[in-house]
């Protein structure tokens, strides 16, 4: 809704809410595609930051759309919109056989995530190489695109999250934010 409001500050009314509402249509329409999903993969989040791991909490706009995607996230039941902040052991022994990780903006490949922690490589998720991030997608000054665009455009995140899960309902889709890690 803040590119309606800053449609008003600068008399761009109806350019601001032609893009809302072209926006609202394609979430609307991928949550509808999202429903055809015929399976519901598990999915872990975050990872490691100075000792702790970091992943959404379940009422999180994060966790939302991971759920609204088709997943199955596995900290959906906890209660909160900020982060979790768990030990390492406790990740492990819920989240070892989750299907996806989809990890913080912190790694770009498989090799990174190892040599910060040699223990990610017992997800069963990471031996599958099924690990996405959004680090890859730079701005023009280097920060990662997704903290700054994601939370504007959640119609595109949304759908990088079911071509990620099922891949089988967007064949033709590539992802704007998320990249498997290699």
């Amino acid at each position: 809704e803040w590119i309606k409001l800053f449609g008003a500050l600068y008399g761009l009314d109806e350019k601001a809410d032609k893009i809302f509402s072209d926006i609202e249509k394609e979430y609307n329409s991928t949550l509808v595609l999202a429903k055809k999903a015929t399976s519901k993969p598990t999915i872990l989040a975050g990872d490691m930051f100075e000792g702790t791991w970091y992943l959404p909490k379940g009422t999180s706009w994060g966790s939302l759309l991971l759920e609204q995607a088709g997943g199955n996230y596995l900290w959906k039941e906890t209660e909160g919109t900020g982060s979790l902040a768990l030990s390492f052991e406790t990740v492990l022994e819920k989240a070892k056989d989750a299907d996806f990780w989809i990890t913080s903006g912190q790694f770009s490949s498989l090799k990174e995530m190892t040599t910060a922690n040699a223990h990610y490589a017992q997800f069963k998720a990471f031996k599958n190489k099924n690990v996405y991030s959004f680090s890859g997608k730079k701005g023009k000054k280097g920060g990662i695109l997704y903290y700054e665009l994601a939370p504007n455009r959640p119609d595109i995140v949304l759908k990088d999250i079911v071509k990620t899960l099922h891949p089988e309902l967007l064949p033709n889709y590539t992802p704007f934010f998320f990249e498997k890690l290699k």
